[in-house]
């Protein structure tokens, strides 16, 4: 389900839209599928995404876009994080680093199904 939603947001129009706002170097929001999903050009380097539970999204920073595989890593861990976390309502550092650790690893495995 992650990867289908994964392929979705990647080839939505909206998409596209944080992609020029990158090109651009200015912050962006758009909504798909019902995700708020932004590009914010001021997360540090270092930080592709950062999942934000409150609104079901997530942000984007300019190392989300260094590379395709990158930006497609990127939304498959802040997706993963969204459909799967427990940490919502709060949550200890450990289980903050497991879930991450998850994520990550559900990345790396599935950005090859991406189309």
């Amino acid at each position: 389900q992650v990867i289908y939603e994964a392929q979705q947001v990647i080839s939505s129009p909206q998409f596209a839209r944080l992609q020029e706002a990158y090109k651009a170097g200015r912050p962006v929001s758009v909504n798909i599928g019902g995700r708020l999903i932004q590009y914010e050009p001021d997360i540090p380097m270092g930080y592709s995404g950062v999942t934000d539970f409150q609104r079901n999204g997530f942000a984007m920073g300019r190392q989300a876009f260094s590379s395709a595989q990158e930006m497609q890593k990127t939304v498959l861990h802040e997706l993963h994080r969204l459909a799967t976390s427990q940490i919502s309502g709060g949550a200890s550092g450990a289980l903050v680093k497991q879930e991450t650790g998850a994520a990550h690893q559900f990345a790396d495995r599935a950005v090859g199904a991406l189309r």
